[in-house]
């Protein structure tokens, strides 16, 4: 019952939301040929007695009406079975697109695709999207199918074979026992036995399965990662430890593949004998009948074919029982992987941290900041060893406490609405760490929101009062590993339009992280910082290039614009001016560019997008000192109001930044 209950929860929003009435039409229509094709099946059944009685008398004039007939039965049976197989088709691709659209979306919204890898992704989540989804939506319309196939051949031929049984009398120990529809007893009796033992035999074949899934898709990915470092591995000579790797993965297929065929030649055995039972139960059940001539010959055949098909409907458990296994395997590894993103969105929604108590057990949304792109289903997790002092409140502003839209409670300044400009938010504001607040003694004053970066229309609503917020803001905020070791804390620091803001410090102190948790995505912080722009760009030590067309690459995460003149500007200004003639070859760029020239292109998106807020995580460090001197430059000359948050560990770079953060003096002490 609970794989039951897992597939209504995968099934229901394609079958029950967003006017699903065509979906149901179509599912209509493919039970409708297949209902079709059982009520000719009952016609070809009563042809069987016609035929096989002339065939008993030598009546050679009715054989051409009869084979005449019979073709056209067969034609009808093509006709619905074409029909019906094409409309199946149809439905389950859009059960397919839709499920595959759903879980894009989860996966991809709120960071869960990164946020996962934090916290113990579930085994592949590709082929689960790729692979799983598909064989969910034909595996459940076809066991739907056959199942109401079956039913219907059950109900239509039990009344064929109750009245060929007739009563039969038989004596049992000196009683006298009189049965009616006796071959339907049988059927019954003979199927039940066969569908108790089938399961018994084929019920370890699930987690068998499951495994194989988990196994063939594993060997998978190691052979993708093979060939996506193909010059790495060349480089390190490393191909005799990269098949060993292999070697290993398969022998895993290998094991579970032998456990497979070993229990599913102990289930094909018993199903092969079952079915050659099945066609000569009903010969020996009706021979005493035939033998004393109560039966015709006619009458035997067309018992024979209503004993199979009542014998298909009693054993359609039996019939299909790897199918619905497979099926079964298949909902659980999709269950797993909704719960997991499921968990991921309920993170963002607890009031409160259950493990405050225990700094080395990450929990969510206890204080955390929102980062710059989270939404509401982005997660916001925190990790403290101590309770943070309340926050500063904002100078001569009394705060009011307002219901967000998406039902989170946050505190916000009195006058923003963030509520009453939806068109403009573009950020969210969760619930503030006030874990010390009901102690403060000035009731006007509430703490500040953990903030993490807010709409413009609140931004415009901050300088009313004359004062000039800064771009970005920092107040006690601390940053944890995902094992709960602190790397830095309590900071703070404050940063304004124009200002090019180097983080400094050693190697492993927290930067990289430090610019995880600004962007949204390092679930494990607490404090609170803002970073008032919706135009903000993040470049990473290594740029992200998917196999698309340059100008796409190039203005990514946005749409490529109509006219390519400042696609063809940037990559001049770049350096990387002799690619302009390839604007629009879709290749693996991946591969073509150097490490140097990726950071190149990466350079070239902020030129294109002007950022208010640009982020540099060692954007050049693939490229010679000279080179990025030059090219930041560039940014600082073309850009000159833009807030750049760099991190660098070449010496000239650093000369550019106006402004040095040594985050030394904010780190942990281990």
């Amino acid at each position: 019952m609970k794989t039951i209950r897992r597939f209504l929860s995968l099934a229901a929003p394609f079958w029950w939301r967003n006017n699903p009435w065509f979906n149901w039409l179509l599912l209509a229509a493919v039970v409708g040929f297949s209902l079709a094709i059982v009520r000719v099946g009952v016609l070809i059944t009563d042809w069987n007695k016609t035929f096989y009685d002339a065939l008993a008398a030598f009546d050679g004039r009715a054989m051409p009406v009869l084979v005449t007939e019979f073709l056209v039965y067969i034609a009808l049976v093509t006709g619905f079975i074409a029909c019906g197989n094409w409309l199946r088709k149809v439905l389950l691709f859009r059960w397919r697109e839709h499920l595959t659209r759903q879980f894009q979306q989860n996966w991809l919204g709120g960071h869960k695709h990164y946020r996962l890898q934090l916290t113990g992704e579930p085994d592949n989540p590709d082929q689960r999207i790729a692979e799983d989804v598909a064989m969910l939506s034909e595996k459940s319309i076809d066991l739907f199918k056959y199942f109401i196939m079956n039913a219907a051949k059950l109900g239509a031929f039990v009344e064929i074979l109750w009245q060929l049984s007739g009563v039969q009398t038989f004596t049992l120990f000196g009683q006298s026992i009189t049965v009616k529809g006796y071959l339907v007893w049988i059927a019954l009796a003979y199927s039940a036995a066969c569908t108790l033992l089938t399961h018994l035999i084929g019920r370890k074949l699930q987690p068998l399965n499951v495994e194989r899934q988990h196994r063939e898709a594993d060997y998978r990915a190691t052979l993708l990662r093979v060939r996506e470092s193909a010059e790495q591995i060349a480089f390190y000579r490393g191909e005799t430890a990269e098949e060993g790797r292999l070697n290993s993965r398969f022998a895993a297929v290998k094991s579970n593949w032998r456990g497979l065929i070993r229990r599913e030649f102990y289930l094909e055995s018993f199903s092969a004998a079952y079915l050659r039972l099945s066609m000569f139960i009903p010969i020996i059940a009706t021979l005493p009948m035939y033998l004393a001539h109560s039966m015709s010959f006619g009458d035997m055949m067309k018992a024979r074919s209503a004993f199979s098909n009542v014998q298909d409907g009693f054993g359609w458990f039996m019939d299909y029982y790897k199918r619905i296994i497979e099926w079964a395997a298949v909902v659980e590894r999709l269950a797993g992987f909704q719960t997991a993103l499921d968990e991921a969105d309920k993170a963002v929604r607890q009031p409160e941290n259950p493990n405050f108590d225990n700094p080395s057990v990450p929990s969510p949304a206890c204080g955390g900041g929102l980062g710059w792109g989270q939404t509401p289903d982005t997660p916001a997790h925190s990790v403290s060893a101590e309770t943070a002092p309340p926050p500063q409140p904002f100078p001569a502003q009394a705060q009011e406490r307002e219901q967000i839209s998406d039902g989170h409670v946050g505190w916000v300044p009195a006058g923003t609405h963030a509520v009453a400009d939806k068109a403009n938010a573009v950020g969210r504001i969760l619930e503030s760490d006030n874990t010390d607040a009901a102690k403060t003694s000035d009731k006007s004053i509430r703490p500040t929101p953990d903030v993490g970066w807010v709409s413009a229309h609140q931004a415009n609503q901050s300088h009313t009062d004359g004062r000039s917020r800064p771009t970005l803001q920092t107040e006690n905020l601390s940053i944890h590993t995902a094992e709960g070791h602190p790397l830095l804390q309590n900071l703070t620091l404050a940063a304004a339009p124009r200002q090019w803001l180097l983080l400094d410090g050693r190697s492993g102190i927290g930067k990289t992280t430090l610019m995880r948790t600004l962007a949204g995505l390092w679930p494990y912080h607490r404090g609170h910082f803002q970073v008032n722009s919706e135009n903000v760009l993040f470049l990473p030590q290594r740029p992200y290039l998917p196999q698309d067309t340059l100008a796409k690459l190039v203005c990514y995460p946005a749409a490529a614009p109509q006219n390519d003149s400042d696609i063809r500007t940037a990559l001049e200004q770049v350096g990387l001016g002799r690619l302009n003639s390839r604007l629009h070859s879709e290749e693996a760029w991946h591969k073509i560019l150097s490490g140097g020239e990726q950071q190149r292109i990466s350079l070239a998106r902020a030129l294109i997008a002007r950022p208010e807020i640009l982020f540099l995580d060692e954007a050049t460090n693939q490229l010679d000192d000279a080179s990025a001197t030059e090219l930041l430059s560039l940014l600082k000359r073309d850009l000159p109001d833009t807030l750049v948050i760099g991190i660098s560990h070449q010496p000239p770079v650093k000369e550019l930044f106006d402004r040095r953060e040594d985050l030394g003096a904010f780190a942990a002490q281990n």
